[in-house]
């Protein structure tokens, strides 16, 4: 059997300035025996993929891999020219049994607001109907009935943070095993309540509500042999299209009846648990003062509105701004994305004294540029390894330095970045469990991440293009009514 393989990373914060530009695109492609090579082994979904291909003994055509990541609304070019080159690249590989393709499901373009939908339909209006075409989603998606149709399965993350990335790759391959062998035939339904929750509240973790719903559509696949899976879908706000939010993706094998049954009822208890998605955030100088006060520390701030996971420019200052106000100890601000202050600390050089002023200058939704007056006490290179199970591997921040404002000490990176677990602080010569207050750039990945060293965790409500409080956003596209846009 010939199987192709292919990725196509993208998601759009549509609320942000920025976009996404077509050299963005092109410098973020892999393609080739290359793309393989590289992807094919870890716990990526494409490595859990090419783990059952192998075991199958398929002959694997690589495609293409297009990680653009997360920052605004795709240029349209940029989006044409990577749909493009799938299209071209499957015209020429000549006939294939099947497609596995690895998905964020966030994507929206300038004039194409499905980018996800309409690549899979471009990638079987080549293929033809007969080909096994299975995608992979994070956990954030925003599933589409298009998506739906052009794909023969979709197939979620059940985990949040994500981390089981390498398993549902592998289940696609055992799926995909099926479908040539004549033995499965899997049929899928969708369904979507009136429900676009906040970030914050799909953490998947006991207490919170997306847990409970998880392990009802973990328990409805586990309990019948003719259910072959059931993704939930948490959804991603600030990414806008009219089926933004919380979706299920039931599938079964030839059971249409059955897959409807299932996706309805899951539906139906995420609207019964509506009321548990508002979001629980406390104002910026309420949660500087508590934790200034607690003895239960580290205390970690989630700056959740400037999430390095969010799309957002990652320079927001407010709780910068209040720290220094309430004159605050031993805090950490992780980390405000400021190339040009990081090129002026490093030309004045470790131990030397530096006034900036930081942060604040993409957009005037992120808090003003704020002054700061310290030491330079670290230059970094910007590289570290995260060592948690999920979202693990290498990040890159750029060159990264660390000004000690006395009380306060600032990590300014070149570039966004998301900040969730210890290796952030540590590689930079700052461990944060002799830290009194760790601020954080992140929507959840943080209470997981620093689960065994923050003793108090506080989500602030600072400004932001990724404010958990839907009702600041300038929504236009989204389905009306929708909870909790609309009180209903």
């Amino acid at each position: 059997m010939r199987v192709g393989v292919g990725g196509f990373l993208v998601s759009a914060n549509t609320f942000a300035t920025q976009r996404i530009p077509l050299e963005r695109f092109q410098r973020a492609t892999l393609s080739g025996p290359e793309m393989l090579k590289r992807l094919g082994d870890g716990d990526g979904a494409i490595a859990g993929f090419v783990r059952g291909a192998r075991q199958s003994g398929w002959d694997l055509v690589p495609l293409h891999f297009v990680f653009a990541g997360l920052y605004g609304t795709v240029r349209e070019d940029a989006y044409q020219w990577a749909k493009q080159l799938f299209v071209d690249t499957l015209r020429k590989t000549g006939p294939l049994d099947g497609i596995f393709l690895q998905l964020h499901g966030t994507a929206v373009a300038d004039s194409t607001e499905d980018c996800e939908g309409d690549l899979l339909g471009a990638m079987r209006e080549v293929v033809g109907d007969n080909t096994a075409i299975i995608a992979s989603l994070d956990g954030h998606a925003n599933v589409t009935p298009l998506m739906v149709r052009q794909a023969s399965m979709l197939i979620g993350v059940k985990t949040n943070p994500h981390y089981d990335f390498g398993p549902i790759g592998y289940r696609a391959a055992q799926v995909m095993a099926g479908m040539f062998d004549g033995s499965l035939k899997p049929v899928s339904a969708w369904a979507q309540p009136a429900l676009v929750p906040p970030l914050q509240k799909l953490y998947i973790a006991p207490g919170w509500p997306m847990d409970h719903l998880m392990r009802l559509a973990r328990t409805r696949a586990a309990n019948d042999a003719r259910v072959l899976d059931v993704s939930l879908l948490g959804g991603f706000f600030i990414s806008e299209r009219p089926e933004t939010g919380i979706s299920v993706v039931a599938t079964t094998n030839g059971e249409p009846g059955l897959a409807v049954e299932i996706a309805e009822e899951i539906k139906d208890a995420c609207w019964r648990r509506r009321h548990q998605f508002h979001a629980d955030l406390m104002p910026v100088e309420d949660a500087v003062r508590e934790a200034i006060a607690t003895d239960e520390h580290p205390v970690v701030l989630g700056d959740v509105a400037d999430s390095g996971g969010a799309g957002t420019p990652g320079d927001g200052t407010a709780i910068l701004a209040e720290l220094l106000r309430q004159d605050a100890r031993s805090a950490v601000i992780g980390n405000i994305a400021d190339p040009g202050a990081v090129e002026e600390a490093i030309r004045a050089g470790v131990g030397n004294w530096v006034k900036l002023t930081v942060g604040g200058k993409v957009d005037k939704f992120h808090g003003a540029p704020v002054p700061i007056s310290g030491r330079v006490r670290v230059i970094h290179d910007g590289f570290f390894t995260a060592a948690t199970k999920f979202n693990a591997g290498n990040y890159h921040r750029g060159p990264t330095v660390v000004v000690d404002c006395g009380g306060v000490e600032v990590i300014l990176t070149s570039r966004q970045a998301l900040v969730f677990e210890a290796n952030h602080f540590r590689s930079l010569g700052i461990e944060p469990t002799a830290r009194k207050i760790l601020v954080c750039k992140a929507e959840l990945q943080h209470r997981a991440g620093l689960a065994g060293i923050g003793r108090t965790f506080i989500d602030v409500d600072a400004p932001g293009l990724a404010t958990q409080v839907l009702s600041r956003l300038p929504f236009s596209r989204i389905r009306r009514p929708v909870f909790p846009l609309d009180d209903i």
